[in-house]
Order: structure tokens, then sequence, then C-alpha cells
């Protein structure tokens, strides 16, 4: 059973991973997020977050709406260029198992403030798989380089307070 989980979760991982690359390449080649024309696209996304923040039942929170006007707008070339380079780098560690953990969490936490922006689509299937990931642990990263990685770091600590114990005798 604890295969099946293992498989399940690693298969769940890497759709995710697949989800945030092609989300990522697809800006990456768009000159409206990353070259001549870097923020146009993002600053449209923000100004639309914005007007939903009115009415009685904002789509979008006003302290959010503070925040994309206030910090967000004034830096959108900044946020044209970590958008499609945070959803490249969560779906390359995602595929390959790698940082598994941080990128689930940076994952979700990009979903979180697309939907905090009024953007729903696909954000809560996703932020959703990325919590189930968050919640599996390690099998969600058994069948990815985690495995090998942490287990190699984990040896080398290891290593180390064995070392330092032997100074500390002496």
């Amino acid at each position: 059973m604890q295969t099946l989980y293992r498989v399940l979760f690693g298969l769940l991982r890497v759709w995710l991973g697949f989800q945030w690359l092609q989300a990522g390449l697809g800006k990456l080649e768009d000159p409206r997020w990353v070259g001549p024309e870097a923020g146009t696209a993002v600053r449209g996304f923000f100004a639309g977050a914005i007007a939903k923040a009115t009415g009685d039942h904002p789509a979008v929170q006003p302290w959010y709406a503070w925040f994309l006007k206030n910090v967000a707008q004034p830096n959108a070339v900044v946020f044209s260029y970590l958008v499609p380079v945070g959803e490249t780098l969560v779906g390359l560690a995602l595929i390959l198992g790698v940082a598994t953990t941080a990128a689930a969490v940076a994952g979700a936490f990009m979903n979180l403030n697309f939907m905090l922006a009024g953007t729903t689509s696909t954000n809560p299937i996703l932020f959703t798989a990325a919590m189930v990931l968050l919640f599996a642990g390690s099998k969600s990263w058994y069948y990815g380089l985690d495995r090998y990685l942490l287990a190699a770091i984990g040896r080398r600590l290891k290593g180390r307070g064995r070392a330092a114990g032997a100074h500390q005798g002496a």
C-alpha cells in the first residue's frame, strides 16, 4: 500500500509541476511579461483585480487591493519577471522532485495570491493539489531527487556530528 501511495502522490506532483511549468514558459515567451513590454500584462491583471474590490461583496478584499495598488503596481516590472520565473522554477522542482516541499509551498502561495486577486480559473485545484502534496510528506517526493539529496545531506550532517563529538572529547 505504501508503494501505491508513493506512486499516486508522485504522479500528482509531476502533474502539478507540468501545470506550473506550462504556465511559466508561456509567460516567459510573452514580451508583455518578459522583454521590451515587460509589465504590460501584469499591470492589466493588477488593474482588473483592483476594480473587483468594490461593492457590497467584493471579489477582492480591500486590504489586498491596497497591496496591489501601493506595492505591486509600482513594481509591475519586477512582478512581471518574478511570476513567470517563479512558476517555471516551481514546475521544474516539482517535476524533478527537488525541494518538493518548498516548491509546493511556493506554488500554493502563488495560487493563494491569484485567488486573492479574484482569479478563480484552475487556482483552487492547483492550490488543493499542492496542499495534498504537503500533507503527503515524503510520499510525494519518494520517487524524486529529494529522496537521494536528503539522504546525502543526512549522511553528511551525521558525519559532521560524529566529527564534532570526537573533537569535544579530546
